[in-house]
């Protein structure tokens, strides 16, 4: 796209330039004089014998031609302050888009936020870097569509990545920001097969809330359960302790 940009800028500028040359050449300065006709020919009648026809490319010079067909159609550039002015806006606008997605400050401390805290909310990020929630949503915006950040909506909480994460990944972050989930994963990593009473004993919560979040986890498919008759054991799937295994959880700002 820069090359494109660049490469019609280019162009336009080479064709102002020739253009601003024709016309202070002195070629296209010339007089044209006109001289009366002889007095002893009347006026008011037309001799035929006197005139031809000749083809506009014989008339004109092919540099005359040219200017005059570019004149029709874009009268501007017979001004030569238009010319010098647009150049510079083109090229103007064309600096400003080429710049690097990164280069504005506020957006870099965005980048840097997501980075370190792989599925963090808007909310979160105003917080951390002081920026206000409308500005961050427009950088997000400007984040997303170079394909430098993306988001998922997790249970209606929309969490932002920088590239290179995969979805099982950004639902293990998502969930890692909730901090009673945290722990039920950490425990489901470091203990397989546990039940949902030891869960609840282990972070300190009802049965019932550890219910409602092991249902949670199941919904995402990052836990499967295993019935042992009247006893139901949970633990990880392949794809989520695959991740668990590859990444570093113990940090959660730079993991998750």
């Amino acid at each position: 796209m820069r090359i494109e940009q660049y490469g019609r800028i280019l162009s336009f500028f080479f064709l102002a330039l020739a253009l601003f040359v024709l016309l202070w050449s002195p070629a296209a300065a010339m007089k044209i004089i006109v001289e009366p006709g002889p007095a002893e020919l009347p006026t008011d009648v037309t001799y035929i014998d006197d005139e031809w026809f000749v083809p506009v490319w014989q008339a004109y010079s092919p540099v005359e031609f040219l200017t005059i067909v570019l004149l029709i159609h874009c009268p501007l550039l017979a001004v030569p302050f238009e010319i010098v002015c647009s150049a510079g806006v083109l090229a103007f606008l064309g600096y400003r888009t080429s710049r690097h997605p990164l280069d504005n400050k506020k957006r870099s401390r965005i980048y840097a936020c997501i980075r370190d805290h792989p599925g963090i909310a808007p909310v979160e990020i105003a917080r951390t870097t002081g920026i206000n929630r409308g500005t961050i949503r427009y950088h997000l915006s400007r984040l997303r569509g170079a394909g430098i950040v993306s988001a998922v909506n997790q249970g209606g909480r929309v969490g932002y990545f920088q590239s290179g994460y995969d979805a099982t990944s950004k639902t293990i972050c998502c969930h890692l920001r909730n901090g009673t989930r945290r722990e039920i994963l950490t425990l489901l990593h470091g203990a397989p097969g546990i039940t949902q009473s030891e869960i609840a004993d282990d972070t300190g919560i009802s049965r019932s809330a550890a219910a409602w979040h092991l249902q949670r986890l199941n919904a995402d498919r990052l836990i499967e359960s295993d019935r042992d008759g009247r006893t139901v054991r949970y633990a990880l799937t392949e794809d989520a302790l695959e991740v668990f295994s590859v990444q570093e959880w113990g940090d959660h700002d730079r993991a998750c």
